[in-house]
């Protein structure tokens, strides 16, 4: 069958609605996250409830618990005939947990809940979360016959991917969010990390399920795995031991052969598993394979070695934890040995877990045949349970077991996660080869082009948002679908659509499970795409399979995306037209030309393409009404011509270039500017994305972490205001603001408000207060407490502990927090309605993420302050926690430069004048010679102004601007820059410590763009500054 169509321009993105579902994120999703319920030690009392429950089981009780089930994943009612078998296992037979299959989120947490109050014992619920996380089961429903994504976990790529991107914080952050999605939804078991080494290109089953083909790279990023799980909450499990990537045999349908002598396993196979074990791995899942290089011909499958599961992996590995084996109804087990002859051989080997016995009743009745018979021990069933129950013990689950439908709302799918996992998808995309440099392509360059894509007939969510995005960036593109199914006209057809084709794009959506040779591909397929490559410029993605080169070996560009789902196919269509730099490391070879590490980088060069239709699909078609949430305060800031004000529109094209290419290098996701001169606006820029990989361009009212800029935009102008009406005296001591805050040093009782603002107070630069300490009260304690470094007035020392003691000073001398006599006195009265702390949830989506905290709250932190210590406090602190737009801070750089004075405007005629909102009067904020005073170099010790920087010898203003400048830095990558000399502002606004804040490359940006603003001016002479 064949498809072959022009789409039609314009077509709604439905796909694309996932990735936006953040909109209307609940509350606590990023700003206040639902507690992770932390895995415990065992307390007396756990211990106590673990014993009493293994001395009142039965025999046969006892045996039960072994057993975990696999059950459906879908929602079913407690009175549906369907319910009947679940039930009866949980109260007849009480086994010990259950292992959910596909589902929905509410639909898990349902069914759960409901086996849970069945269960006399806690069930321990297991889940494979393993290859793209919760989306593997919680996620992928679509409503027939539209296909409208049902919505859902977050969909990961799948592990290879991680193994592309090669970095083990977001290997970490896979699992903490694998976790927390699998907490939120009742599951407390990942079946993950998969811990194979994927070094068969043959292998049918596991495939992109591991890290890669390299024992390091899958032992660092498996380790990685299990610590940001265990930070999420979860028990994991490591599989499949002692190693299931060198075989070619899928052991659902035979028994897998590895032809392996020690030797190699141990370097090789079992270098994974022994650095998860020294990592604290909770759990081990055996593998239905057959060793003969180390137990001999007719060797039995490793889940039924004692050698190996004793032997090797308790004795020789140490591991003292809970051992599953895998499915038991897999037939490389039951073919060869029956339900409940497998049964008793596992417990034999050293199993603890009999998972998914093909029948519960048999597997049960044959264990405690053996018990009794001698052949197994009770004591040996016993060991085993203890493990199972404190496993269940460590949850809490004697005290509590269901969970609560908020934690998914809440956790499930949550906007910073989809980010995540789409900043992933974006940095596994690899580019294998590229003769003829034909990615990243140019829409814009007039070309035909042809899309083929090959899928099975059954894979109905492939290409759909790939096409989605090549029909944004190429309306005229044509299309043709192949599947399975397709006859020799349909290839004709296709063969005809070529004819007069330009360009040919080749998207391909197979299992690994296909084969890495020819044969993964059918012939007429292969002779149709080989044929084009001597005719056109031909590029082939893959979706699903790396494997696809020996199958097309003369296509010269081959990018894979790793994954078939839509955030592997945004991904790539987004490398494919460089919005997205490609950096992505083959985790495997692809024989015989490629080997692991390889991989061409590409830089970003283009604004990521976001269609401008995406709506509810209903809405659309006028089934109900459109909903519309909260857009940005004020109307849209006008600009004057450069030429108004003395500045040239080539030079500040420059200034924009210069952004460009910074964060093409990846000095920021996304980047906000305003350059103002003689109090108008000339240039608003907006860069990049919000996130990588989220599709959330940059605006002029996107809002910006400030960090550190919050010291003057807030807590330096409030000093400013009190000190022009003589309520706040510079050299008043501390103390008599603060009686109390002197306790832990007598020297601070010298300390003034003046050193504070210079910075010459003595104190420390910070402290890591938020491990211990929550809320300001708490603070205030803890900065009493704190001790000087040095004498004050001696030395200059930036500290945000001065800065946050001066707005406890500010809130005691006003009556009101910080926030509140800011918003009072500052922000309303200049119309900066975008200016807050602590944003509130609606503007989350338009708020640029920060970073990728491993440390302390091990989330993105995405709407919520990144300094740890602002955070901690409350979220207003005087040296963090402001966010803001270039154009409020517009407005009050033009109020400082114009003398304190805010000028009335109308935005609809400000021609330039920074005014989101209408000012129906000037306002006077701050008196001029309060704003001398604090703005200028206050002596030649330092650089230091109150409050205020001044330009230093390598000052981030760069080297043009003059010596009456000042200004301030934040350490998310934001800068404020001010030169009344030159009538000059500049803002820039970054997010570069997104996702780490090992990035530095936002310093020579920030120079080189105040360098760029001031060049940029015509009017009068501009010469390098002398420090």
């Amino acid at each position: 069958m064949i498809e072959i169509r022009i789409l039609a321009k314009g077509r709604l993105s439905i796909a694309l609605l996932a990735i936006l579902a953040f909109l209307g994120c609940g509350p606590n999703s990023v700003a206040s996250p639902v507690p992770v319920q932390a895995i415990g030690d065992l307390g007396t009392a756990a211990r106590q409830w673990v014993e009493e429950t293994i001395r009142a089981l039965t025999l046969e009780k006892l045996v039960s618990q072994l057993v975990i089930e696999w059950i459906p994943g879908g929602y079913v009612s407690p009175s549906s005939p369907d319910f009947e078998p679940l039930e009866r296992w949980i109260i007849e037979d009480q086994i010990g947990g259950v292992s959910p299959s596909i589902g929905t989120p509410h639909a898990y947490v349902a069914k759960l809940n409901a086996l849970q109050e069945l269960a006399e014992i806690p069930l321990l619920v297991t889940a494979d979360f393993e290859n793209g996380g919760p989306g593997m089961r919680i996620n992928g429903s679509y409503a027939l016959p539209s296909m409208l994504p049902q919505g859902g976990g977050t969909a990961f790529p799948p592990t290879m991917a991680f193994g592309a991107v090669g970095d083990e914080r977001f290997a970490y952050e896979y699992g903490r969010i694998t976790a927390r999605e699998a907490r939120a939804t009742g599951v407390h078991v990942l079946f993950a990390p998969v811990l194979d080494v994927n070094n068969n290109p043959e292998n049918p089953v596991i495939a992109s399920r591991s890290f890669g083909a390299d024992p390091n790279l899958v032992a660092r990023l498996g380790a990685a795995f299990v610590r940001g799980a265990r930070d999420g909450g979860a028990f994991t499990t490591g599989k499949h031991f002692p190693g299931h990537g060198d075989t070619s045999v899928d052991s659902h349908v035979g028994l897998p052969v590895i032809e392996a002598d020690r030797a190699r396993l141990d370097t090789l196979e079992l270098l994974p598993f022994a650095r998860a074990i020294r990592e604290g791995v909770d759990a081990i899942m055996t593998a239905h394979v057959s060793l003969p290089g180390l137990l001999g011909p007719n060797a039995v499958p490793a889940t039924l070695s004692p050698e190996i599961m004793t032997g090797l992996l308790r004795d020789d590995l140490g591991f003292d934890g809970l051992l599953f084996t895998d499915a038991l109804t897999m037939r490389a087990i039951t073919e060869a040995y029956g339900i409940g002859e497998a049964s008793v051989r596992a417990l034999e080997a050293g199993a603890d877990v009999l998972l998914s016995p093909k029948d519960v009743s048999t597997s049960i009745s044959a264990v405690v045949r053996a018990i009794e018979s001698g052949r197994l021990t009770r004591f040996k069933i016993e060991e085993s349970v203890r493990r199972i129950l404190e496993m269940k013990a460590k949850l809490g689950l004697h005290l509590g077991r269901t969970v609560s439908l908020d934690a998914v709302d809440e956790v499930v799918g949550s906007g910073p996660h989809l980010a995540f996992a789409d900043s992933v998808a974006a940095r596994s995309i690899t580019l294998v080869s590229d003769n003829e440099r034909l990615i990243p392509i140019n829409p814009d360059h007039p070309s035909l082009t042809v899309h083929i894509r090959y899928a099975p007939s059954t894979w109905l969510w492939a290409n759909r948002s790939f096409s989605e995005g090549l029909l944004a960036r190429m309306p005229d593109v044509t299309q043709v679908l192949l599947d399975e199914r397709s006859s020799p006209e349909a290839y004709a057809a296709a063969e005809n659509s070529l004819s007069n084709a330009d360009r040919l794009i080749v998207s391909v959506y197979v299992p690994p499970s296909v084969g890495s040779g020819p044969e993964a591909l059918p012939e007429a397929f292969r002779g149709l795409v080989e044929g084009s490559t001597t005719q056109r410029p031909t590029i082939l993605l893959s979706f699903a399979s790396p494997y696809l080169l020996r199958a097309l070996p003369s296509v010269g560009s081959y990018l894979i995306a790793w994954g078939d789902r839509e955030v592997s196919q945004r991904a790539a269509v987004a490398a494919l037209f460089g919005e997205e730099k490609i950096s992505g490391r083959l985790p495997i070879p692809l024989p015989p030309a490629h080997r692991i590490g390889e991989g061409l980088d590409r830089p970003k060069v283009m604004t990521r393409v976001v269609s401008r239709t995406i709506e509810d699909p209903l809405a659309a078609a006028g089934i109900v009404e459109r909903e519309r949430g909260p857009g940005p305060f004020g109307q849209e800031q006008t600009l004057a011509d450069p030429s108004t004000v003395g500045m040239s529109a080539d030079g500040l094209a420059k200034v924009d270039s210069i952004i460009r290419v910074a964060l093409a290098d990846s000095a920021a996701s996304g980047a906000a500017l305003a350059i103002g001169r003689h109090g108008r606006l000339v240039s608003v820029g907006a860069f990049g994305e919000l996130a990588y990989g989220s599709g959330r361009p940059v605006t002029s009212t996107s809002l910006w972490d400030l960090a550190s800029v919050s010291k003057v935009v807030g807590t330096t102008t409030a000093a400013m205001i009190l000190v022009g009406e003589g309520r706040l005296d510079l050299d008043a001591m501390v103390v008599s603001y603060l009686p109390w805050w002197s306790s832990g040093d007598e020297r601070k009782n010298e300390i003034t408000v003046r050193q504070l603002l210079l910075h010459r107070s003595g104190l420390p630069p910070f402290r890591r207060w938020f491990f211990d300490h929550q809320g300001v009260d708490d603070y205030k304690r803890a900065a009493a407490d704190e001790m000087l470094d040095i004498n004050p007035g001696v030395e200059t020392v930036y500290s945000d502990i001065g800065i946050m003691t001066l707005a406890w000073v500010i809130e005691e001398v006003t009556q009101q927090s910080l926030d509140v006599f800011l918003s009072d006195r500052l922000w309303n009265p200049l119309g900066m309605r975008e200016t807050r702390y602590r944003p509130e949830t609606f503007l989350r989506p338009r708020i640029a993420a920060t970073e990728l905290d491993t440390l302390w709250r091990k989330e993105l932190v995405w709407g919520r302050v990144h300094d740890e210590n602002a955070d901690a406090s409350g979220g207003v602190a005087g040296h963090a926690g402001l966010f803001s737009t270039v154009v409020d801070l517009s407005v009050f750089a033009r109020m400082l430069l114009n003398g304190g004075m805010s000028p009335a405007c109308n935005p609809t005629q400000s021609l330039g004048e920074p005014c989101p909102v209408a000012r129906l009067e000037q306002h006077r904020i701050v008196e001029q010679d309060v704003v001398d005073l604090f703005t200028r170099r206050y002596d030649g010790t330092s650089f230091r102004a109150l409050g205020w920087d001044t330009p230093s010898e390598r000052s981030s203003g760069g080297d043009y601007l003059t010596s009456s400048a000042f200004g301030h830095t934040g350490y998310t990558g934001t800068s404020i820059w001010l030169d009344p000399e030159l009538d000059l502002w500049v803002i820039l606004l970054t997010n570069r410590v997104h996702p780490t804040r090992d990035n530095q490359k936002h310093i020579p940006l920030r120079r080189a763009v105040h360098a760029a603003a001031a060049l940029a001016i015509t009017d009068q002479s501009i010469r390098k500054r002398i420090p």
